[in-house]
């Protein structure tokens, strides 16, 4: 059975196109090239399978493939990552969480903290003790038994 599969995807201004043929055989052919939008090659390979091989194949280029965009993913951060907190910063957290009801999600919360101040959602959860307030109960201070159960970082002010 012979048979032709095109697929063209485009992301961040490079078009990928995935083309595989098969022969008669069930050989495989698998070609991946990626062009830029002045029609510049900036990717390409291509693998060739036996038949019956595809399957094994695809299981190996899928997790890899997740694996590296993971990777990639991890790269990307937010815009105040791995920046030092400055005392202002600390103060200014206290007083936003503070604000919140007990009512309202600690998690909601910290999602909004963390995009008002460009920090990832881990970065706000692990401040939020230090600054002594309690990151699972929004508008709450940590108490010295909440304190030693979070962490040796947390630090309870009054």
């Amino acid at each position: 059975m012979t048979f032709n599969l095109e697929y063209t995807s485009t992301r961040q201004d490079i078009s990928y196109t995935l083309t595989v043929t098969a022969d008669a055989d069930g050989d495989l052919a698998i070609d991946v090239s990626g062009k830029g939008d002045d029609g510049t090659l900036l990717a390409q390979g291509n693998l060739r399978l036996p038949p019956g091989g595809a399957a094994e194949a695809a299981k190996l280029l899928r997790e890899s493939l997740v694996a590296i965009a993971a990777l990639d993913t991890k790269r990307r951060t937010t815009g105040n990552a791995n920046q030092p907190w400055s005392a202002e910063q600390d103060t200014t957290l206290r007083e936003a969480w503070l604000a919140h009801p007990p009512t309202k999600q600690a998690a909601e919360a910290i999602r909004e903290l963390a995009e008002q101040r460009q920090r990832s959602v881990a970065a706000i959860r692990a401040r939020l003790p230090r600054v002594g307030c309690d990151p699972d109960v929004t508008g709450r201070l940590l108490t010295e038994t909440s304190a030693a159960l979070v962490g040796r970082d947390a630090v309870v002010t009054s």
